[in-house]
């Protein structure tokens, strides 16, 4: 649970900063999955929407000078999870490829885990 991760300091808006990258993901070290958003600096305008948005696991904060993000907490982010990249204007933001991701699933038959706990609720 969020409850028990450490919490590490609060960002530039005073929203409390918890270390996602202690709890894995489906079992698997969080920090051995390389997923995460990267900044293309020349295209970022710095609106500051994914700054902002990324409010739960608070990935990025905020370069003051610059006035544009930073990738600060990488392994916060929620694997899988695109969403500041979907709401950038200028497609400043880039992931891994989807690929890199259903890789990960295979090798780890995360899909009969999945199916397991459905029916472990009798949801299936």
């Amino acid at each position: 649970m969020s409850e028990d991760l450490p919490i590490i300091g609060k960002d530039a808006l005073g929203r409390v900063i918890k270390d996602w990258s202690k709890k894995p993901w489906w079992g698997i070290d969080r920090k051995k999955i390389e997923w995460y958003p990267k900044i293309n600096y020349d295209k970022c305008i710095g609106c500051g929407l994914c700054f902002i948005t990324c409010a739960n696991r608070v990935v990025f904060d905020w370069d003051k000078e610059k006035k544009k993000p930073v990738v600060a907490r990488p392994y916060n982010c929620v694997v899988a999870c695109t969403t500041c990249k979907k709401l950038c204007p200028v497609d400043a933001l880039e992931f891994p490829d989807r690929e890199y991701i259903q890789k990960i699933i295979k090798e780890n038959k995360l899909l009969a885990k999945a199916k397991e706990i459905l029916k472990n609720h009798n949801l299936i």
